[in-house]
């Protein structure tokens, strides 16, 4: 998900955001766990975040670039797109940050095309390697 383009104060609250989207309906579906998984050792196992950046406001002051804001919403929809249901609570916390980071509704279609296609290919991967 081209990780490598944010610093070290934008994956920690990408990682923040991320969990946010895992955690929005109340429960973590195993898919959800192995992304975060592959998420977190893409990031190189970043410290743990504090609860009161998974569940406190959403922080949109490190995503200072266009690029940072659309990683971070490509990874918030892989993760909703991951466990097969695209829950209301998530579909919530996605709509309030792309609202804060001012992406246009243009831009989300082709965003949530290539959201789901990923997702897709790591729970087809996951099954093949289980």
């Amino acid at each position: 998900m081209f990780l490598s383009h944010l610093n070290e104060i934008q994956r920690r609250s990408f990682m923040a955001l991320v969990t946010k989207m895992a955690l929005a309906d109340g429960k973590v579906a195993p898919e959800e766990v192995a992304v975060l998984d592959d998420i977190a050792h893409a990031l190189g196992n970043p410290k743990p975040v504090p609860a009161e950046e998974i569940y406190g406001a959403i922080n949109i002051t490190p995503f200072d670039t266009e690029k940072s804001r659309f990683i971070t919403i490509l990874g918030m929809l892989v993760v909703a797109y991951s466990d097969h249901k695209f829950h209301v609570d998530e579909s919530t916390v996605l709509s309030e940050t792309i609202e804060a980071f001012g992406i246009a509704d243009a831009k989300l279609v082709p965003m949530k095309t290539w959201a789901q296609k990923q997702a897709d290919l790591i729970n087809e991967l996951y099954d093949l390697i289980n």
